[in-house]
């Protein structure tokens, strides 16, 4: 008799140490991006588009770190595709891939074969300090893969003005 109110008592504290309470800690407006990070943290970031400056905040709305995007001329942020610390060096610094895009107006506006405004794309990769790691134009997709022991970087390139032409995969080997 004494062994079964035991285990009743033991199921009972355990059962209510499993279901605890939901904690409400806050919001974060939805148009930010949230990064996993290399070591499993969450970031968000906000972007200042007058000053070019992405800002990488942790969860709990404190400011992580600021970086300043050289964006190239007439060029607008696409999307950030990457924040990291150890993908491509092995320092503490920041490291960001963003894509950016250009719009390019036909120059003859009468010119039906010209209707079509061309996008431009441009994939960057850069240090918090702005140092460019890598430039590749024409795309605004990557992926990091690992395989066989090795880690990789896919980029999607668009090759011709369409979508629909033969576009390229470039692959890069990360330390």
């Amino acid at each position: 008799m004494k062994a079964n109110i035991l285990v009743t008592i033991l199921l009972l504290f355990m059962s209510t140490i499993g279901f605890t309470q939901i904690k409400y800690e806050g919001k974060i407006n939805s148009k930010y991006k949230f990064i996993k990070m290399d070591d499993g943290s969450l970031k968000y970031v906000k972007y200042d588009k007058d000053n070019q400056t992405i800002f990488i905040h942790n969860i709990d709305n404190s400011l992580w770190r600021s970086v300043k995007l050289p964006l190239p001329k007439n060029h607008l942020l696409d999307e950030i595709k990457l924040i990291s610390q150890t993908t491509f060096n092995k320092d503490d610094k920041v490291e960001l891939v963003y894509s950016c895009v250009e719009y390019l107006a036909p120059e003859n506006y009468e010119d039906p074969s010209e209707s079509f405004v061309r996008i431009n794309f441009t994939l960057n990769v850069i240090t918090e300090t702005g140092e460019s790691l890598l430039k590749v134009d024409s795309s605004n997709e990557m992926e990091i893969i690992h395989t066989e022991g090795q880690n990789k970087m896919l980029i999607y390139k668009h090759v011709g003005e369409s979508f629909n032409n033969n576009d390229e995969t470039l692959i890069y080997n990360l330390p």
